[in-house]
């Protein structure tokens, strides 16, 4: 029996390390990306100048040349994709209620916090307002928020909806923190491009995500620039995972990171990096 129970852990011990080592999943064409520049992704629109996560901070960051936009969605009470990015409208308004107990209409009500030099009153857009401006863009990251592992899957299917009937698969990715919605998108829309956005506030952070990457099967790590230089870079880089980065707001990082081949980053401040 021993050798039994040996020879089976040998067996999975060799598997897994095939796994980490040597497997590779087949990866989705992603044909905005340029091997010879580096993505400039407007992080929630262009957020110094205009308030973040608006269709007025998208088109600023559309006029200022980036080549991609980066927008979070949230599900209303009644199921409408909309675009901000926190749970609650403390930080970007007046109000306190969550977006979960608002409906799309009353939330499109809300009136939020301008930057400076702003004039118009600036409201929160669903996801189908952005659809006009992607002819004028490469790329879009839609990243999907989430509060906890096991919350906020209900966006899953209006989410498929959209993407079906839009078929922008040649200029979307798909990004959440939440690896168990991305695995849960890999397995219902395979053909969705999927950015892994790493995450180091979990306990062993870099087994946890790799393990998490192995069974989601992502196109592209996403990763905080502090870490581009780490062992799970290159590891990714190996499995042939495009690297984007966040959030890179100064310029000195910027040239650093594209010398060494990063293919896409996100970034506050574009007038800085333009």
């Amino acid at each position: 029996m021993i050798y039994i129970i040996l020879a089976l852990g040998l067996c999975f011990c060799s598997y897994i390390t095939y796994l980490i080592f040597f497997w590779q999943w087949k990866k989705s064409c992603q044909p905005f990306y340029n091997k010879e520049e580096t993505l400039i992704i407007g992080h929630r629109g262009s957020p110094t100048l205009m308030t973040e996560n608006t269709i007025p901070s998208f088109q600023q960051a559309i006029e200022q040349g980036v080549d991609g936009i980066e927008l979070d969605i949230r599900l209303s009470k009644d199921k409408q994709i909309i675009v901000f990015h926190d749970k609650d409208l403390k930080r970007m308004s007046d109000r306190t209620e969550q977006i979960k107990d608002l409906s799309l209409s009353e939330l499109q009500t809300v009136v939020l916090h301008k930057q400076k030099g702003q004039l118009d009153d600036i409201y929160i857009p669903s996801l189908n307002d952005v659809v006009p401006l992607l002819k004028d863009i490469s790329l879009i990251n839609i990243e999907i928020k989430s509060d906890w592992l096991f919350q906020g899957h209900g966006i899953i299917t209006p989410l498929i909806k959209f993407l079906n009937k839009h078929q922008i698969d040649d200029k979307c990715v798909i990004s959440s923190f939440n690896p168990l919605l991305l695995m849960l998108l890999r397995i219902r829309r395979p053909e969705t491009l999927i950015g892994f956005l790493y995450n180091r506030k979990r306990f062993f952070h870099r087994w946890d995500n790799m393990i998490w990457m192995l069974r989601v099967q992502p196109e592209n790590l996403h990763i905080h620039y502090s870490l581009l230089d780490s062992g799970v870079v290159k590891w990714a880089r190996k499995k042939g995972m495009r690297i984007n980065s966040y959030t890179i707001n100064d310029s000195d990082i910027y040239h650093k990171a594209k010398a060494e081949g990063l293919n896409g980053l996100f970034t506050d401040n574009i007038e800085y990096l333009k």
